[in-house]
């Protein structure tokens, strides 16, 4: 969704531009930024500029000002030559980017806040329909991010950061909230600069728990001592114990059924009852069937598992959004985070990055609770309102509002 008028643009661009002329030193700098790839997003045409080189700090502060950008983005890849084209930029290596976006978690209240608008009539509509009634013109999708997706997107940037540090050993890593409905996780550590995209195909496929198998964690048919996975084993099975356990001790069949999808697990119930009111320190794997310790494994996998955007992580010509930068989707900064300070980071809080001491009237199609700072402002449709300028801002970015 873009901007509902031209005025709605130039005017959140004026306020982009004093963010970056007055803040423009909280701005993340890249190591080595001469070897980088740098690329824009425009306001009025939103068209990609890229192939831009640039040598020092102050020259990328001196092009966020004048510029004043919807989006700003460096590549996560090392080059010679940056500002050539592609294939003759000479690539030297690439940093580890991993990109968490609650649009693609399977969150169960996405379905009941995205909507659609008609951008001439200012009329809001139910996600599944198409066109405008009053005007027959196509319908443009807003989608609306609420609490539970971020602390879901959290959840999985949680569990990312802990198998990145405990099981693959990197060190350093930069963590960024999206300033809008995800997070990066970006890991520097040389070694991983110089690997393809086959060997990133590997982490991935690690982080993500692909492959993983009740054989392969000597849960075959007939268990011997010492072979199941316990809670206190390192890596992928005491992941997986632990896991296990969690959903055991709770018996909700519900959500074992929304994990793996299989709802033919009769063996299963009788398991869970079988362990009803037992006092359980480790899982039982012995009274578990066969087909219930194959169930309890793959929903403990998928639980445990951080899902991330593999085409991200696997493509060593990544670009990826500047740290602090401001997001053209929502007005919001693209907030760096220390990764030991994560469970702290509040997201209705530190990435509000323009003022809410100024205040806007805008027309609001349609928008759901929006909390920033202390300010709390319920939904609100068809209306003329006054906002806070970084309310308004997030509304007019997102499509759901326009000057009067």
């Amino acid at each position: 969704m873009s901007f509902i008028k031209y005025d709605d643009a130039a005017f959140v661009q004026k306020l982009f531009k004093r963010y970056y002329f007055e803040l423009s030193g909280d701005v993340y700098v890249p190591e080595r930024i001469e070897e980088r790839e740098f690329g824009y997003f425009t306001f009025a045409e939103k068209v990609m500029i890229r192939h831009i080189g640039l040598t020092s700090s102050s020259e990328l502060r001196q092009m966020l000002v004048e510029k004043a950008p919807l989006h700003v983005y460096h590549s996560a890849a090392l080059y010679k030559y940056p500002r050539a084209p592609m294939d003759q930029k000479g690539w030297i290596g690439s940093e580890l980017a991993f990109d968490i976006d609650a649009d693609h978690l399977k969150t169960p209240c996405k379905k009941s806040h995205d909507f659609k608008v008609c951008r001439s009539c200012l009329l809001d509509y139910p996600a599944d329909a198409e066109r405008c009634s009053s005007c027959g013109a196509a319908l443009e999708k807003v989608e609306w991010v609420c609490e539970d997706c971020l602390e879901s997107a959290r959840n999985e940037a949680r569990k990312l950061l802990e198998i990145l540090e405990s099981d693959l050993g990197f060190e350093k890593i930069r963590l960024a909230f999206s300033g809008n409905r995800g997070y990066h996780v970006i890991v520097s550590d040389e070694h991983v600069q110089g690997m393809g995209q086959q060997e990133r195909r590997e982490i991935i496929d690690y982080v993500m728990a692909a492959g993983l198998e009740p054989r392969l964690l000597g849960l075959e048919r007939r268990l011997r001592d010492g072979v199941a996975p316990d809670l206190g084993d390192p890596g992928w099975r005491g992941r997986i114990a632990r896991q296990a356990l969690q959903l055991l001790l709770s018996g909700d069949l519900t959500e074992i059924y929304e994990l793996t999808g299989d709802r033919r697990a009769s063996a299963l119930v009788r398991d869970l009852e079988k362990l009803r009111g037992i006092t359980m320190d480790k899982v039982p794997w012995n009274i578990l069937s066969a087909s219930s310790r194959r169930i309890v494994v793959s929903a403990a996998a998928k639980s445990a598992a951080a899902h991330v955007d593999a085409v991200v992580t696997q493509d060593v010509h990544r670009l990826i959004r500047l740290g602090n930068s401001l997001n053209g989707k929502t007005g919001l900064r693209a907030q760096l985070i220390n990764p030991n300070n994560l469970d702290d980071f509040d997201p209705a809080w530190d990435p509000v990055a323009l003022p809410m001491d100024e205040e806007v009237h805008v027309k609001v199609i349609r928008s759901g609770e929006i909390k920033a700072r202390d300010v709390q402002i319920p939904p609100i449709s068809g209306k003329v309102v006054k906002l806070p300028l970084a309310t308004a801002v997030l509304l007019l970015c997102r499509g759901a509002a326009t000057l009067p």
